[in-house]
């Protein structure tokens, strides 16, 4: 069947092809926009009626997976000189520019020029438009790279005004996820941990720009350290290659006889041959991703994100039947796990671990680290064959916490009394409204102590390391890509299309053979009940019974025995 696909689809690209041939104006440079978080693939799709209810909401993204489809289309036009970067409202993580700008490397690798316009450029935006060949700026333009900082809100003040109990027990001490609740400002421990992850990035950023730019470290620091700096500064610094209005670029990047032709994507595709691609005789490497909170059960995503716990919960069941999916066919020969999470419940770690550590034997798992993968999300990923991050994916934090908010402080004071009667001596222990006793303390220490000594034992085994050696790397500590290679928690530095070529090579398929990469995305172990197929008022309730499932996934997280959960990366980087 697959072969009858190929042949329709590669038979109506034949006449599409000769039709982008036939003459037309000129087209020099292709203008693309850039803006955005960039998720890595293309998310799955959505029935119609959900696309229309959800559309105010969830507005789709392009990926990183549809820009490189794009750049591949630009690339393979001879008539093509370029693109045009027009870079604005960039919303990705530091390790999603980096793959960003790999993209872009990639692009130049193969003859074609780069250049980035840039009506204003803090450090995401300058830090991705630094990998072009040339950067120009308006004249009123502004370079407000300011440099990278960290906001956290400790809460323990306000709980104790309010009569809230925080009893949280960790291991170890750079354990910091629950500190915004325990205390009142940075411990040493959280502020080493901090300014270390700081310094990895900054440095790593101003190492990157010298060199792209040709300049030296140092300047680069300096500038920084001037910033917000005008479009001339920049350009006297050397920072951008010059200063025009957009409307000048062609006669810029023409000559005196022409002006470059520069076309808009959307008017630029429709001239763009598509390469042709027999999936039927390629190669499969499965992609299996883990995006969001971890959880016990399904995969869950709800409308908008919740505070401490995101938007997304992925479920250890959802995420074990793609892995049993990627074993059952024959046509996939390995698997890349794509992991962007902090983490979440230990028992939905261990049990997505497990997953890993079987398919490995019959099939290579290459782990590929997104933005964040600590923690929870750093168990899941140490039993793979291979794990590829980027330097500024924040990973590690091999560490346990447990405990809860106890609010009977704050009823008593609002007047209200609730009466708790139990049977058993740990009956209590997950009330929001009675305080731990010495025992139950106990049980929670020697539970997470036990958990902790598991996680140790797995990222040991997985890295081919004594538990000695990963004790003293782990304790909870927060460590960037770079930094965890330097650890050895992370073999390679590089982005997906990295871990795609290590999957293939430690799956001994050749070059020659053609591989593609293909999402596993497993049915829903229950349909969802409709009271009429594809009717928007059934898609609604569909929706709704979907969104108060994942809040009440998002309530028994906070009950959950112990939580492999790091500082949310949103607090350790900003621009």
């Amino acid at each position: 069947m697959t072969w009858i696909l190929d042949l329709v689809r590669n038979g109506l690209l034949l006449l599409s092809n000769a039709l982008a041939r036939l003459p037309g104006p000129p087209l020099d440079y292709v203008i693309v926009e850039l803006t955005g978080s960039y998720p890595e693939r293309n998310p799955a799709p959505r029935p119609l009626a959900q696309r229309m209810l959800m559309r105010p909401l969830q507005r789709p993204e392009e990926s990183l997976e549809a820009l490189r489809e794009r750049l591949e289309r630009i690339a393979g036009d001879a008539r093509v000189r370029g693109i045009v970067l027009r870079v604005h409202g960039l919303r990705a993580g530091m390790a999603t520019v980096q793959s960003l700008r790999e993209a872009l490397k990639e692009f130049r690798g193969r003859g074609k020029r780069v250049v980035a316009y840039l009506q204003e450029a803090d450090l995401p935006d300058y830090y991705l438009a630094a990998a072009a060949d040339e950067i120009w700026m308006p004249e009123a333009g502004h370079w407000i790279v300011l440099g990278l900082r960290t906001e956290i809100t400790f809460f323990r003040e306000a709980f104790d005004r309010a009569g809230i109990l925080p009893e949280f027990e960790r291991i170890a001490e750079y354990k910091t996820s629950a500190d915004p609740f325990m205390r009142s400002g940075l411990s040493e421990h959280h502020r080493e941990v901090v300014e270390s992850v700081l310094d990895s990035v900054m440095t790593g950023f101003v190492e990157d720009v010298a060199t792209a730019r040709r300049l030296d470290p140092g300047a680069v620091r300096a500038a920084v350290d001037r910033a917000p700096l005008s479009a001339h500064d920049a350009w006297t610094a050397g920072l951008v290659d010059g200063i025009c209005y957009e409307d000048e670029l062609p006669a810029r990047l023409g000559s005196s006889s022409r002006p470059a032709a520069l076309r808009p994507w959307a008017q630029a595709r429709r001239r763009l041959q598509t390469p042709y691609r027999w999936r039927s005789r390629a190669a499969v490497i499965g992609v299996v991703e883990l995006i969001g909170m971890i959880v016990t059960g399904e995969s869950r995503d709800l409308p908008l994100p919740l505070p401490f716990v995101g938007g997304r919960f992925a479920g250890s069941e959802t995420v074990a039947r793609a892995f049993r999916a990627a074993e059952r066919d024959p046509r996939v020969r390995a698997v890349v796990f794509h992991v962007d999470s902090r983490g979440g419940s230990a028992l939905a770690s261990d049990l997505i671990w497990r997953e890993v550590e079987r398919i490995k034997a019959r099939k290579p798992v290459v782990a590929f680290m997104g933005n964040v993968a600590g923690s929870g999300g750093y168990y899941v990923s140490c039993g793979a064959s291979r794990i590829i991050a980027q330097p500024a994916t924040v990973t590690g934090s091999i560490g346990v916490i447990n405990g809860k908010l106890t609010a009977r402080g704050l009823f008593g004071r609002l007047g209200l009394n609730r009466e708790v009667v139990a049977r058993g001596d740990a009956a209590t222990m997950p009330s929001g409204f009675e305080p731990f006793t010495p025992t139950q303390l106990d049980r929670i220490r020697h539970e997470i102590q036990a958990v902790y000594r598991r996680f140790v034992g797995k990222a040991a085994r997985g890295r081919a390391k004594s538990e000695a050696e990963i004790e003293a790397i782990a304790r909870g500590r927060v460590w960037t890509g770079r930094q965890a290679m330097e650890q050895g928690l992370v073999d390679e530095m590089g982005d997906f299309p990295l871990a795609v070529r290590r999957a293939r090579e430690t799956a001994g398929i050749p070059d020659a053979a053609g591989a593609i990469t293909v999402t596993i995305r497993p049915p829903h172990a229950a349909a969802v009940p409709s009271a009429s197929i594809g009717s928007v008022a059934a898609t609604g309730f569909a929706a709704l019974a979907e969104t108060v499932e994942a809040f009440r996934v998002a309530a028994g997280l906070a009950e959950e025995g112990a939580l492999l959960l790091m500082p949310e990366a949103e607090e350790l980087l900003r621009s």
